[in-house]
């Protein structure tokens, strides 16, 4: 193979490999941008300035403004998927309330509430082999969550007695009540 022959394979090389780093890092810049200028009138506000000598054709200052409330943090995705499911729940549209969950479950899959909330839906959907396997996983998240687990243990009962374990309903229902 002559030299002449390997130079555009290695420069067309080059280019792919540039072409897909460029890709790379353009997929990665932010979509829009944010405006901070709520940030920044609190930050001029808490910074001292040097008052400058008033001149007499300079108006009189005025009191300082009252110093606004806090900018409340926005609700997370998967907070208003799990508010939104509630309440299709409760008016009785449990395949709207299950979108949202799945949906609120692939943002944030370590979330108890959230797995607790699955299993709920899928016990009124009379599904109680997956709502038993819903509260356990549940369960495995929740730490030290002693009123969720206590929920889950509940359902867990109900569930075990739908499908005729009463052993396993009595078992769920001594371990809610520790």
């Amino acid at each position: 193979m002559s030299e002449r022959n390997r130079l555009p394979y290695s420069s067309a090389r080059k280019t792919v490999v540039l072409l897909a780093l460029a890709c790379c890092l353009a997929s990665c810049a932010p979509k829009k941008a944010v405006d901070t200028s709520a940030y920044r009138d609190d930050a001029a506000r808490q910074t001292p300035q040097a008052s400058a000598p008033e001149s007499p054709t300079t108006p009189p200052r005025q009191s300082a403004p009252e110093p606004r409330a806090a900018i409340p943090p926005p609700p997370s995705q998967p907070g208003v998927l799990f508010t939104n499911a509630n309440k299709a729940m409760q008016a009785g549209q449990l395949d709207r309330a299950e979108m949202q969950l799945e949906r609120a479950l692939r943002l944030a899959p370590r979330d108890p509430q959230l797995w607790h909330a699955m299993a709920n839906l899928r016990f009124r959907q009379s599904n109680y082999a997956q709502a038993i396997q819903f509260c356990l996983k549940s369960n495995s998240l929740a730490g030290r969550n002693k009123a969720l687990l206590r929920r889950n243990w509940l359902l867990l009962e109900k569930a075990y007695l739908k499908m005729g374990q009463k052993e396993k309903a009595a078992d769920a229902r001594r371990k809610a009540d520790e």
